[in-house]
């Protein structure tokens, strides 16, 4: 009986806070949202604020352009002491053709009322990023500031509140000057970017505990254009102030930064780890991986993957650039590519394709391959190869009908022996894909939105030792976010 009233409960219930939606007054439902409490509040201060630089430099001013990162909003709501509240409002300004022009507010709210207690000035065009941590240890936030001095050129700055005690007059406003209001600088120093475009790979540093002190550090990555001297350098909190804990050299020869991850080493404890991808002067593109590591009592960044003898690292793209690091088999841990053509059948069709081995290194500094896969980044896919098809295969394509591109995998033989097809994979779009998904023993691999992926297996003499449901684990579709 009380599983009976169960069912008939639970409908009645969701009927009930459902309500609240569904039978409320059409108007009400294209109100607008209500404002936070204290956003009036909070537009007067900063309206006030922009008034007084306003009047002080004798020019109007504006909204400061945020290009990357996470932080890209004109107003902030942060946590910056440490309690879960977000109490503190940051807020943008850019004064043009005035000395440290861009201009960072922060405010705390007081009462009903904000005051400004905080700011952060620096030189450029444009803020590149903004971040938020703890850098001391002391529980409150530190902003860490990328300018944007020009095209390419950037400086990173760190900047801490702690110094900084600011009353307020009985009504809430605060006496000091604005020069008495300046946030401490902790560390301001050349950064390269990264050419991947904006994104939070993009730029020339990254925040980390690489030292496992419970404290965040800074590694900053600096590219020399003639591929001399590149180089990590960390810094964190040493001793009451920010300093350099040490560097490592990149390869040899780069000379131009494309991307720089955070992440770990496989192994009991998980160090972190960074991973930098650059490309060196003859072109090629190879991945650099470092860690921190105390040896015979002193702790110091180390190159894991450079190789002593060459100067480079032993992990080289090879002419094949499509795939970047990327935790492959979702154990939190990055693999990096290795790619190894395969052998082509006369006219060359082959030429292009490749399997990617993935290696992902220890905490020893071993490179061990986790998986072999075939990416296929055009059509937004990848296959999982397994270890048999290895030297036994040679892949080709056939986009000659429109909607339809088809990958098609073959038994390699030799190079004087025709090639045998056992398996293809189709990528289908246009109005007619369910059809084309369901002609000729074809079966459906995975829909997405206006695409269909299918597959076909041929009666060869070679048994390829995977089934349909085999092939349906082994494909997967690119997640976007690895590549932006």
């Amino acid at each position: 009986m009380g599983k009976k009233w169960t069912k008939l409960l639970v409908p009645a219930a969701m009927l009930l806070l459902l309500s609240g939606c569904l039978f409320r007054p059409p108007d009400e439902l294209y109100k607008r949202p209500e404002k936070s409490a204290g956003y009036d509040q909070l537009v007067n201060a900063i309206r006030d604020v922009r008034t007084s630089l306003e009047s002080e430099f004798g020019v109007s001013s504006e909204d400061a352009v945020i290009v990357s990162g996470e932080n890209t909003a004109t107003i902030q709501l942060q946590d910056l002491d440490g309690d879960s509240l977000r109490e503190s409002a940051v807020t943008f300004i850019r004064v043009p053709g005035v000395e440290k022009s861009l201009k960072i507010y922060i405010f705390t709210q007081v009462g009903e009322d904000y005051q400004v207690t905080g700011i952060v000035e620096g030189d450029g065009a444009a803020i590149y990023s903004v971040d938020y941590v703890d850098l001391n240890g002391s529980g409150q936030k530190e902003l860490v500031v990328n300018w944007q001095i020009s095209a390419g050129v950037y400086q990173l700055g760190a900047y801490t509140l702690d110094e900084l005690v600011v009353p307020a007059d009985e009504e809430g406003t605060a006496t000091k000057e604005r020069s008495d209001l300046l946030a401490t600088e902790l560390l301001l120093i050349g950064c390269s970017a990264a050419s991947d475009g904006p994104s939070s790979y993009s730029s020339g540093f990254r925040l980390l505990d690489i030292d496992q002190d419970s404290r965040t550090e800074i590694a900053v990555v600096r590219v020399d254009p003639s591929g001399v001297g590149s180089q990590v350098e960390i810094y964190g909190w040493r001793n009451g102030q920010m300093s350099s804990l040490g560097g490592a050299g990149l390869s040899d020869g780069m000379a131009t930064l494309n991307r720089v991850q955070s992440n770990y080493l496989s192994g009991e404890y998980y160090p972190p780890a960074l991973y930098v991808t650059g490309t060196l002067t003859t072109g090629e593109k190879v991945i650099d991986v470092l860690s921190y590591r105390t040896e015979n009592g002193r702790s110091h960044l180390v190159n894991l993957s450079r190789d002593p003898e060459t100067g480079v690292s032993r992990n080289q793209l090879h002419g094949y650039v499509d795939v970047v690091p990327t935790d492959i088999n979702g154990d939190l841990v990055l693999e990096l590519p290795s790619p190894t053509p395969l052998p082509s059948y006369q006219d060359g069709t082959a030429s292009n394709f490749w399997l990617i081995d993935w290696g992902q290194y220890n905490e020893n500094g071993q490179c061990n391959t986790v998986m072999t896969t075939y990416h296929n980044v055009a059509d937004n896919w990848y296959l999982e190869i397994p270890d048999s098809w290895k030297g036994n295969i040679t892949i080709s394509r056939n986009d000659s009908l429109t909607g339809q591109r088809q990958v098609i995998f073959s038994r390699w033989k030799g190079e004087n022996e025709v090639p045998e097809p056992f398996l293809s994979i189709y990528r289908l779009t246009g109005s007619n894909r369910s059809v084309r998904a369901a002609e000729d023993g074809r079966f459906i691999l995975r829909e997405e939105g206006e695409v269909i992926y299918a597959a076909k297996f041929y009666d060869t003499s070679w048994d390829c030792g995977m089934t349909q449901a085999d092939l349906m684990e082994c494909f997967q579709t690119i997640q976007t976010s690895w590549y932006t």
